[in-house]
């Protein structure tokens, strides 16, 4: 556009000159019609090449011939010399979002495979804005911005969710008391890890706002050993109350034989009210004879 205007003050111009030298009232009134309407759309034509709307909450890139000047704006109206443009770089929060089926695989603790549901709101960093935008071209029409985020951002958040879940082992979350292996809180654990792991990689480019998880999946052998390790818990834990009951039957027999045999042949007679002449002889029965209702 700005070249436009050049051409219509050339024009205006051209006009101005023979208004002024040209001969005849009639051919000097054309010329100063002509070149008061080509003055007229000349600057019109310039300001308005001045002239950008930024969208709120997005970055001005102020270029000059395609190349950027260094120079950033806010949203709202901007006003640049006519022979420089302004680009726009979004600086609102954008959203990775892989919940539910579209979560993340990664492989975890003995080569195990985890797919983590994962939501991260981010939005890039005004002041890297102007370096960025050169850094990357228009592909397969695609903006700057979309290109920033499939190439340099997503992989990263990519790189990063493998980096913190490798040493995660679904099998620490069995209740080893229970066998019972309920879903682990991620958020707890893994939410603060990945800030930190995502402000390392891309800090002066994107700000993270949030980080969220769901319960994660597992593969079919993952699921398969957490089962089987549950099952093995729960025949630990029968096996010990085996023991502990053979332990206590075995206790109960020590103490029955070390009782004194006299003495409790007297303390059953005394309880049916019998004679205790029999527990003197040397045939006192170990047997505690059965009550009976009269």
């Amino acid at each position: 556009m700005f070249v436009f205007g050049i051409l219509l003050a050339v024009v205006a111009l051209i006009a101005l000159v023979a208004a002024v030298t040209g001969k005849g009232a009639t051919f000097r009134r054309q010329a100063w019609g002509t070149f008061a309407v080509s003055a007229f759309v000349a600057i019109a034509v310039v300001v308005t090449a001045s002239i950008t709307v930024v969208p709120t909450r997005n970055v001005g890139i102020v270029t000059a011939w395609n190349k950027p000047t260094g120079r950033t704006t806010g949203a709202g109206l901007q006003w640049t010399l006519p022979w420089q443009d302004i680009d726009e770089w979004d600086a609102s929060g954008q959203t990775y979002s892989h919940l539910g089926e579209d979560c993340v695989w990664v492989t975890i603790a003995a080569q195990r495979r985890a797919c983590i549901p994962v939501q991260i709101e981010w939005s890039a960093q005004a002041e890297k804005a102007p370096e960025n935008w050169a850094a990357y071209r228009e592909v397969d029409g695609k903006s700057r911005f979309e290109v920033f985020t499939e190439r340099r951002v997503n992989p990263q958040i990519n790189g990063s969710m493998t980096s913190i879940f490798a040493s995660f082992d679904p099998l620490g979350a069995v209740d080893p008391t229970s066998g019972d292996a309920p879903a682990p809180d991620l958020n707890k654990t893994y939410k603060d890890l990945l800030v930190q792991a995502l402000t390392t990689e891309l800090g002066d480019e994107i700000e993270v706002k949030s980080v969220a998880f769901e319960s994660p999946r597992y593969d079919e052998p993952t699921t398969q050993a957490i089962a089987a390790y549950g099952q093995k818990i729960l025949e630990a834990r029968n096996l010990e109350i085996d023991k502990a009951n053979a332990k206590t039957r075995a206790e109960i027999t020590r103490t029955d034989a070390s009782v004194d045999q006299v003495a409790r042949c007297l303390q059953i007679a005394e309880k049916l009210g019998k004679e205790p002449g029999l527990c003197m002889g040397n045939g006192v029965s170990l047997t505690r004879p059965v009550e009976t209702t009269n």
